[in-house]
């Protein structure tokens, strides 16, 4: 792919810092769809779930089984691979490094938790940390703590249904579909919900909080899931990230043709922040290359000091193709939110990769006690793609001479001597450009328990943390965790801490697990939350949560 150079001194008179990446056409995906949303004004949601219920009306919903885009590439790679013989060629034993401590955690949303009765599978287990509140979401409900881990009830109830955030929307407000993203905007202190409508019509739901506070009032906005090529697309497996000029989406995308394509979007952060009805989106639909590109990330940002104007986002995906297991592909997205006519999303195809460590699939699954199995989601990454800039040692007299750096931190799972381990990789390029490069990567595989469902997120010292799930045929699925500080070895984690003992497997539920996890970042840069899924007992639909707070120990708010 061609770079076209811009004149820094046009640049200069225009008192903004862009970066011009141009492809062949082929490559570049051009008029988008534009949405408008509906839009309404919630009365804080403390008063808004009075007499609400907090049980669905329908009972138990177990999701079907995994769509997976690639689904007959996976199941020759289960047909054809010997696990047994893989051998990933970063896995290691964990090597001497410092490791984040456990300074806090409890019982989340599930089963023991105030009576909870789980309504729904799977879990979807997801979370983030605002300046007082901690929210906690797992697929159809929510909760909100405060920084200590006591529950905050809502008019006595300890949680919420997720739809009764968008109520007032005509569609959103009677939908509660699971597949949800708890986000704070850190550059605007406000939380940020997320939640689908999955069944026809379409739509992405948000919720934009007035304040700091998640039981306040919030600008609620649904953006149709546009149409393309004549057929209606389901919004599979969405993801968030947030970034100064808009909330960004990636979604799997099946359409009523039988199609399939990735759906990336972006909604106008700007509008959305103040309320403003107009607020509107993109959407494309990317079938490049015979469906090249799937299970794409967005950006997530997580320093309250944002990129500057002109960094475009770029999504990260599309790892599971046969014969393509050495690279990480990459797409950049333009949003103009001047003329939204004249967004772009490019590098479709898989024509701009990041060269990484080759690596396998990690099996689809992984083994319980007692038989049973549960999913690895291995041919996609990891919620989220972390994203920082890390500062320069001589600051910058203007964005021309700006020399930061950015970093993307991601997470999957791989094949590694027959059972699954967590591939992780940190990406950084100067602020001036849109190639990353690979800094460090690394397979957490310290002995032969499988390790899956990963999140990872680095704080302002450059250390890192990392959650996930370990399960075998004689280990219970577990939520454990592990980091390295900015002065380990590259490519190195340290030493596993199980966060809690499963003690039961599950049984049936479509062998769903996750199907994501999250570790965020609080505003300070120091404190991480994560949570995770574990069983008491050998059964269904009967899964329980854990949310932790980690902290190194040379991290200073």
């Amino acid at each position: 792919m061609r770079k076209i150079s811009i004149s820094l001194l046009a640049a200069f008179l225009c008192l903004t810092f862009a970066i011009s990446m141009s492809a062949q056409s082929d490559n570049v995906l051009r008029n988008p769809q534009i949405s408008k949303a509906a839009f309404a004004v919630t009365p804080p949601l403390r008063d808004l779930v009075k007499n609400q219920p907090t049980e669905l009306p329908f009972g138990y919903h177990q999701a079907q089984p995994v769509q997976y885009p690639k689904l007959q590439g996976l199941l020759w790679n289960a047909k054809h691979v010997n696990y047994a013989e893989v051998h990933d060629p970063l896995a290691k034993t964990a090597q001497p490094a410092t490791i984040p401590v456990d300074t806090l955690d409890w019982l989340g949303v599930g089963s023991g938790f105030f009576g909870y009765s789980v309504p729904d599978a799977p879990t979807d287990g997801n979370l983030s940390i605002g300046d007082n509140q901690i929210v906690q979401w797992v697929n159809v409900q929510f909760a909100v703590f405060d920084l200590n881990g006591n529950n905050i009830l809502f008019n006595g109830q300890h949680y919420v249904n997720g739809n009764v955030v968008f109520a007032g929307l005509p569609h959103c407000g009677g939908s509660n579909s699971g597949d949800i993203i708890a986000q704070w905007d850190k550059m605007a202190h406000v939380w940020v919900m997320y939640q689908p409508k999955f069944t026809a019509p379409y739509y992405d739901c948000f919720a934009i909080s007035k304040t700091a506070d998640a039981t306040g009032a919030y600008y609620t906005y649904e953006f149709p899931i546009p149409t393309f090529q004549g057929a209606t697309w389901l919004p599979d497996y969405p993801k968030v990230g947030v970034w100064p000029n808009g909330y960004y989406l990636s979604h799997n995308g099946f359409g009523s043709n039988s199609g399939f394509g990735v759906i990336p979007c972006a909604y106008d952060r700007a509008k959305m922040l103040v309320g403003d009805p107009s607020a509107g989106g993109v959407c494309f639909l990317d079938q490049a290359n015979n469906n090249f590109d799937d299970s794409m990330l967005p950006p997530d940002v997580d320093d309250a000091n944002a990129p500057p104007n002109g960094i475009d986002p770029i999504y990260m995906g599309s790892i599971d193709n046969p014969g393509f297991t050495s690279n990480v592909y990459y797409y950049p997205f333009h949003f103009d939110t001047n003329n939204y006519a004249n967004s772009t999303f490019s590098c479709t195809g898989g024509t701009c990769a990041i060269p990484v460590a080759s690596y396998t699939l990690a099996p689809g699954t992984a083994p319980e006690p007692g038989g049973n199995v549960i999913d690895t989601l291995s041919d996609r990454m990891m919620y989220r793609l972390a994203y920082r800039i890390l500062p320069s040692p001589t600051p910058a007299k203007d964005l021309l001479h700006d020399n930061r750096t950015q970093d993307w931190l991601v997470s999957h799972a791989v094949a590694n001597s027959g059972a699954a381990a967590v591939r992780w990789y940190e990406f950084r390029s100067p602020i001036r450009t849109t190639t990353p490069t690979t800094y460090q990567q690394g397979t957490y595989a310290p002995d032969s328990t499988n390790r899956f469902m990963s999140s990872l997120a680095r704080d302002k010292q450059g250390n890192i943390a990392m959650s996930y799930t370990v399960t075998s045929s004689t280990v219970h699925p577990n939520i454990a965790f592990t980091g390295r500080a900015a002065s380990d070895p590259l490519g190195t984690m340290g030493a596993e801490t199980v966060l809690n003992y499963g003690t039961g497997s599950q049984v049936g539920t479509s062998n769903r697990w996750g199907d994501y996890y999250d570790m965020a970042l609080s505003n300070d840069g120091c404190n991480f939350v994560t949570t995770g899924e574990y069983y008491t007992s050998n059964s269904s639909f009967n899964w329980s949560t854990r949310v932790a707070k980690l902290k190194f120990a040379n991290c200073n708010p």
